[in-house]
Protein backbone atom coordinates (compact mmCIF):
# COMPACT_ATOMS: atom_id res chain seq x y z
CA UNK A 1 0.00 0.00 0.00
CA UNK A 2 1.28 3.45 -0.87
CA UNK A 3 2.23 5.86 1.95
CA UNK A 4 -0.67 8.28 1.32
CA UNK A 5 -3.19 5.41 1.12
CA UNK A 6 -1.84 4.00 4.37
CA UNK A 7 -2.17 7.35 6.17
CA UNK A 8 -5.65 7.80 4.72
CA UNK A 9 -6.74 4.43 6.10
CA UNK A 10 -5.24 5.33 9.49
CA UNK A 11 -7.15 8.62 9.54
CA UNK A 12 -10.33 6.65 8.91
CA UNK A 13 -9.52 3.98 11.52
CA UNK A 14 -7.86 5.98 14.31
CA UNK A 15 -8.72 9.70 14.15
CA UNK A 16 -11.58 9.56 16.66
CA UNK A 17 -9.61 7.40 19.07
CA UNK A 18 -6.57 9.70 18.91
CA UNK A 19 -8.81 12.75 19.38
CA UNK A 20 -10.24 11.21 22.55
CA UNK A 21 -6.74 10.53 23.88
CA UNK A 22 -5.58 14.04 22.99
CA UNK A 23 -8.67 15.49 24.66
CA UNK A 24 -7.81 13.76 27.93
CA UNK A 25 -4.54 15.69 27.88
CA UNK A 26 -5.54 19.13 26.61
CA UNK A 27 -9.22 19.31 27.70
CA UNK A 28 -10.21 21.15 24.53
CA UNK A 29 -11.91 19.41 21.60
CA UNK A 30 -10.65 21.82 18.92
CA UNK A 31 -7.07 21.63 20.16
CA UNK A 32 -7.33 17.83 20.34
CA UNK A 33 -8.52 17.70 16.72
CA UNK A 34 -5.66 19.98 15.64
CA UNK A 35 -3.18 17.74 17.43
CA UNK A 36 -4.57 14.68 15.68
CA UNK A 37 -4.12 16.36 12.31
CA UNK A 38 -0.54 17.19 13.25
CA UNK A 39 -0.08 13.58 14.35
CA UNK A 40 -0.99 12.30 10.91
CA UNK A 41 1.29 14.86 9.24
CA UNK A 42 4.19 13.72 11.41
CA UNK A 43 3.31 10.07 10.84
CA UNK A 44 3.35 10.67 7.08
CA UNK A 45 6.78 12.30 7.30
CA UNK A 46 8.32 9.66 9.55
CA UNK A 47 6.50 6.49 8.52
CA UNK A 48 9.88 4.82 7.96
CA UNK A 49 10.36 4.79 11.75
CA UNK A 50 7.27 2.64 12.31
CA UNK A 51 8.27 -0.88 13.36
CA UNK A 52 4.88 -2.61 13.00
CA UNK A 53 2.83 -1.37 10.04
CA UNK A 54 0.08 -3.85 10.93
CA UNK A 55 -0.39 -2.26 14.38
CA UNK A 56 0.36 1.49 14.08
CA UNK A 57 -1.90 2.59 16.95
CA UNK A 58 0.69 2.55 19.78
CA UNK A 59 3.08 4.55 17.57
CA UNK A 60 0.35 7.06 16.66
CA UNK A 61 -0.64 7.36 20.32
CA UNK A 62 2.98 8.11 21.26
CA UNK A 63 3.08 10.86 18.62
CA UNK A 64 -0.19 12.46 19.78
CA UNK A 65 0.81 12.29 23.46
CA UNK A 66 4.17 13.90 22.69
CA UNK A 67 2.37 16.66 20.80
CA UNK A 68 0.03 17.15 23.77
CA UNK A 69 3.01 17.54 26.10
CA UNK A 70 4.66 20.00 23.70
CA UNK A 71 1.42 21.97 23.49
CA UNK A 72 1.15 22.21 27.26
CA UNK A 73 4.79 23.25 27.59
CA UNK A 74 4.22 26.04 25.10
CA UNK A 75 1.47 27.31 27.36
CA UNK A 76 -1.44 27.03 24.96
CA UNK A 77 -4.70 28.11 26.57
CA UNK A 78 -6.42 25.20 28.27
CA UNK A 79 -10.20 25.14 28.24
CA UNK A 80 -11.91 22.59 30.43
CA UNK A 81 -14.95 21.05 28.77
CA UNK A 82 -17.45 19.27 30.95
CA UNK A 83 -17.96 16.20 28.78
CA UNK A 84 -15.85 14.12 26.45
CA UNK A 85 -17.22 12.85 23.16
CA UNK A 86 -19.38 9.87 24.06
CA UNK A 87 -20.14 6.61 22.34
CA UNK A 88 -23.49 6.02 24.04
CA UNK A 89 -26.47 3.95 22.95
CA UNK A 90 -29.84 5.65 23.38
CA UNK A 91 -32.35 3.96 25.68
CA UNK A 92 -35.35 5.24 27.65
CA UNK A 93 -35.23 8.74 29.19
CA UNK A 94 -34.74 7.52 32.76
CA UNK A 95 -32.02 5.06 31.75
CA UNK A 96 -30.36 7.73 29.64
CA UNK A 97 -30.36 10.19 32.56
CA UNK A 98 -28.88 7.61 34.94
CA UNK A 99 -26.24 6.57 32.39
CA UNK A 100 -25.28 10.20 31.65
CA UNK A 101 -24.96 10.90 35.38
CA UNK A 102 -22.73 7.83 35.82
CA UNK A 103 -20.72 8.75 32.72
CA UNK A 104 -20.26 12.30 33.99
CA UNK A 105 -19.12 11.10 37.41
CA UNK A 106 -16.71 8.60 35.88
CA UNK A 107 -15.43 11.20 33.41
CA UNK A 108 -14.84 13.70 36.21
CA UNK A 109 -13.09 11.04 38.29
CA UNK A 110 -10.83 9.99 35.40
CA UNK A 111 -10.05 13.61 34.51
CA UNK A 112 -9.13 14.34 38.14
CA UNK A 113 -6.38 11.72 38.08
CA UNK A 114 -2.79 12.88 37.56
CA UNK A 115 -1.80 12.55 33.90
CA UNK A 116 0.55 9.68 34.77
CA UNK A 117 -2.46 7.58 35.80
CA UNK A 118 -5.14 9.10 33.57
CA UNK A 119 -3.48 8.10 30.31
CA UNK A 120 -3.12 4.37 31.09
CA UNK A 121 -6.78 4.25 32.23
CA UNK A 122 -7.95 5.88 29.00
CA UNK A 123 -5.76 3.64 26.85
CA UNK A 124 -6.78 0.44 28.65
CA UNK A 125 -10.51 0.95 29.20
CA UNK A 126 -11.56 3.35 26.47
CA UNK A 127 -9.10 2.41 23.72
CA UNK A 128 -8.85 -1.24 24.78
CA UNK A 129 -5.08 -1.41 24.37
CA UNK A 130 -3.14 -4.23 26.00
CA UNK A 131 -0.58 -3.57 28.73
CA UNK A 132 2.21 -4.09 26.18
CA UNK A 133 0.61 -1.65 23.72
CA UNK A 134 0.21 0.93 26.49
CA UNK A 135 3.86 0.46 27.44
CA UNK A 136 4.89 0.93 23.82
CA UNK A 137 2.68 3.99 23.37
CA UNK A 138 4.02 5.64 26.52
CA UNK A 139 7.58 4.44 25.96
CA UNK A 140 7.73 2.72 29.35
CA UNK A 141 8.25 -0.86 30.55
CA UNK A 142 5.18 -3.11 30.68
CA UNK A 143 5.63 -3.51 34.45
CA UNK A 144 5.48 0.26 34.84
CA UNK A 145 2.33 0.39 32.72
CA UNK A 146 0.76 -2.35 34.86
CA UNK A 147 1.70 -0.53 38.08
CA UNK A 148 0.32 2.81 36.86
CA UNK A 149 -2.92 1.14 35.81
CA UNK A 150 -3.26 -0.55 39.20
CA UNK A 151 -2.59 2.69 41.09
CA UNK A 152 -5.02 4.55 38.84
CA UNK A 153 -7.75 2.00 39.57
CA UNK A 154 -7.20 2.42 43.32
CA UNK A 155 -7.36 6.21 43.03
CA UNK A 156 -10.51 6.01 40.90
CA UNK A 157 -12.13 3.70 43.41
CA UNK A 158 -11.37 6.15 46.22
CA UNK A 159 -12.65 9.14 44.22
CA UNK A 160 -15.86 7.36 43.21
CA UNK A 161 -16.49 6.12 46.77
CA UNK A 162 -16.10 9.67 48.10
CA UNK A 163 -18.45 10.91 45.40
CA UNK A 164 -21.13 8.35 46.24
CA UNK A 165 -20.86 9.05 49.99
CA UNK A 166 -21.12 12.77 49.28
CA UNK A 167 -24.22 12.18 47.13
CA UNK A 168 -25.83 10.02 49.84
CA UNK A 169 -25.25 12.69 52.48
CA UNK A 170 -26.63 15.53 50.37
CA UNK A 171 -29.05 13.72 48.03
Amino acid sequence: MERSELISSWVHDYADRLAFIAYTHVHNQKTAEDLVQETFIRAFRSIDQLRDVDNPLPWLIRIVINLCHTTKRRGWKEVVVSETPSRSVTTGPEDLYIQRTRDRELHQAVMSLPQTYRTPIVLFYFEELSINEIAEALNIHSGTARTRLSRARKQLETILERSSHHAENFG
